[in-house]
């Protein structure tokens, strides 16, 4: 909290200072002066509905840009590393555009200006799939005739990094092409790894080990194209058909690591050298049946082929290389009717993959997995007098094969959200949700690789599902200037997939997955909003206090932690200044916990005309930040684990966003969903 009456303070003696000297001089440039509007809120059964402000849209240069002046609670937004996550730990946060999976060239590629609203879904229905925190969806306009082109570059000058897109599109009439190209590069030799480690050998002993990297490299290029046409009439069809090919290139990277045991120190290499190559073909077509119905249909293609080489020569040398293909064709259908009390949505998802990965050198394995999985949804959203509603019931069939090993699951997943205004700004919502999920399918292999001289990873194909509960108790506040939710969660885990560790005649040990007895996490989290001077400057805080209950089959562990941060937002003219903060997130999963260290972030953005510059400062003042801390207290192993990274440390980056338009006819362009496969099931 002190971090942000800092900024707050900092921010507001600018705007002061600003006004006193328009005041003292005739001779500055007056900024041209930009009219704010408080954000509206509209909440709902699933979550609630942001109108950003035309200050907001206009000062904005991306998707990201503009998300990170709405100040999500509990999301942390990347500016710089174009990422978007939930400190919560909850899952995934899942980007939409027009109910279309947005990728990170598609929120780079968007014109805040064009934005008519976001959704924010903090209760997944059944639809969106499992492992979902948050869906945000941002609805826009595009343009009837003309043709946009534009560019969004970042390049940090304080490291090598850098994230460059182009993009244009070209309307006429009943339909629009598409052409992005985005080029990624990273070179950071900052990174530092340092771990200790306890071994309990059979005899009683302990064997002690410290990793510490005294050199490091990490080299990345990325190339991204893609090709893009759609066919739409608003008013009854639309078709889109994509075109992709991402091109991931790790030519280096390395760690020199110091090894110090009982008995030798010694100097150990970690090299690693990947690339990957994944063409896409996404179909997509919707179509409006008449009255208050719609069917929409989506098949995707996905063939990615990944080779990686690895060698380790902590204690003796150890090479190995993966030869990785998979091929997955996924779809997806959907049947919506509007009825007058309720709105009707049944669904099918489908998914056939197989993956053929050929392990050589040292490990000698080649994985042939079979993957299937049909999913099949009802849910109905409605109102009942004030009280408003989603019921929702997915069913997934699952089956896998490798080998001898196979299963064949039918799992359930059902959920239900109320809601009800108890005032005119005050909304209470309750959801109960269960749902199972099985591990992801690297994990499920029968693959083993060694990770040093002293542990080895292990797949287990007898895993079994796991069995989430969770109840959600929440009151929200809105009002003109503020807005308050106070969240309730408790979270069940039965038949958890956990890390196990188990030890060798010969002192080895091995990490793997296998199903134990239970995890319960309870969250009670405040979220704030607040406008300090209208049309000026905003802010927002929120703060959490978390438990976590880990019970395993020799072990119980427990965690109490607290999460707190918040942001701060000035508009003066065409300079807009964002400042955010926390103290990152601290959880237990198993017997590791871990906590994602604090994140300060500072955004100057300029606006001129059809450009926009803007400067990130990530990890103000800190040379070396530590970036990740975490402990194993396992019966056999207890670790300590610290990852810094000067890199990120007092990061600078500059951004130059260009974009300009022809055509002043708009409509609104709709698609509901996108599917595309990215998991190579490599360990």
């Amino acid at each position: 909290m002190r971090r942000i009456i800092i900024l707050s303070s900092l921010i507001f003696f600018i705007i002061q200072t600003q006004a006193q000297n328009k005041k003292d001089s005739q001779k500055e440039v007056q900024l041209q002066e930009v009219k704010v509007k408080a954000s509206k809120i509209i909440n709902k059964a699933d979550g609630k509905t942001l109108l950003p402000t035309e200050a907001q849209k206009v000062s904005s240069s991306n998707g990201y840009d503009l998300l990170n002046k709405l100040s999500f609670p509990t999301i942390r937004v990347d500016e710089v590393g174009h990422t978007i996550t939930a400190l919560g730990h909850q899952g995934d946060v899942q980007m939409r555009i027009n109910g279309i999976l947005a990728s990170k060239d598609d929120l780079l590629a968007l014109d805040p200006k064009l934005v008519k609203s976001i959704d924010f879904i903090n209760n997944p229905g059944v639809r969106y799939g499992e492992n979902i925190a948050y869906v945000i969806n941002i609805r826009t306009i595009r343009n009837e005739d003309g043709y946009t082109l534009g560019t969004d570059l970042n390049n940090t000058v304080t490291t090598w990094h850098g994230d460059n897109t182009i993009y244009t599109k070209i309307n006429h009439k009943k339909s629009q092409f598409g052409l992005t190209y985005n080029s990624f590069y990273r070179n950071f030799k900052g990174s530092r790894y340092q771990e200790e480690a306890d071994y309990l050998l059979n005899s009683g002993a302990h064997e002690f080990i410290t990793r510490r990297d005294q050199d490091s490299q990490s080299k990345e290029f990325d190339h991204n194209l893609e090709l893009q046409y759609n066919l739409s009439d608003s008013a009854s069809h639309l078709f889109q058909a994509t075109f992709s090919t991402d091109f991931n290139h790790f030519p280096r990277d390395f760690e020199d690591r110091l090894i110090h045991s009982s008995d030798q120190d010694y100097i150990a290499t970690i090299r690693n050298h990947s690339k990957q190559f994944s063409p896409v073909l996404d179909l997509y077509f919707s179509s409006h049946l008449g009255g208050h119905q719609n069917f929409t249909a989506n098949i995707v293609g996905t063939h990615l082929v990944t080779r990686t080489d690895n060698y380790n020569d902590e204690g003796s040398p150890y090479t190995y290389t993966v030869n990785g293909k998979t091929w997955s064709l996924v779809s997806e259908f959907i049947y919506e009717n509007r009825l007058k009390p309720f709105t009707l949505s049944l669904g099918l998802h489908q998914k056939l993959k197989y993956t053929r990965n050929d392990y050589s050198g040292d490990v000698e394995s080649l994985d042939n997995m079979h993957d299937a999985e049909y999913y099949l949804f009802g849910e109905i959203k409605g109102n009942i007098k004030k009280a408003g509603y989603v019921i929702g019931c997915g069913t997934n069939h699952d089956y896998y094969r490798q080998g001898e090993y196979h299963y064949n699951y039918w799992l359930m997943h059902p959920k239900i959200t109320f809601t009800y205004p108890l005032l005119k700004s005050l909304n209470l919502n309750y959801t109960f949700e269960i749902s199972q999920h099985i591990s992801q399918v690297a994990m499920i292999s029968n693959t083993q690789i060694r990770k040093n001289s002293m542990e080895w990873t292990v797949g287990n194909p007898n895993l079994k599902p796991t069995k989430k509960t969770a109840q959600q108790f929440k009151i929200t506040y809105a009002h003109p200037r503020l807005t308050s939710e106070l969240n309730f969660t408790y979270l069940r885990n039965r038949n958890c997939n956990l890390a196990s560790y188990s030890r060798s005649d010969d002192n080895q040990f091995y990490y793997t997955q296998k199903n134990q007895h239970a995890i319960d996490m309870i969250y009670l989290q405040n979220n704030n909003t607040f406008d300090l001077i209208p049309e000026k400057l905003s802010l927002s805080f929120y703060g959490g206090i978390y438990r976590f209950l880990n019970i395993g089959d020799d072990y119980r562990h427990y965690l109490t932690s607290y999460n707190i941060g918040g942001s701060v937002q000035a508009y003066l003219g065409n300079l807009t200044i964002t400042a955010n903060t926390d103290n990152g997130w601290k959880f237990m999963e198993g017997e590791t916990w871990d906590h994602q260290c604090s994140g300060t972030y500072f955004t100057f953005n300029y606006q001129i005309r059809n450009c926009s510059i803007s400067l990130y400062w990530q990890m103000p003042l800190q040379k070396n930040p530590k970036i990740d801390y975490a402990e194993l207290v396992n019966q056999y192993i207890h670790k300590k684990m610290v990852y810094y990274n000067s890199d990120l440390g007092n990061m600078l980056t500059i951004g130059f966003s260009w974009k300009i338009h022809h055509g002043e006819k708009y409509r609104d362009i709709k698609r509901k969903m996108e599917s595309k496969d990215t998991q190579t099931s490599i360990l």
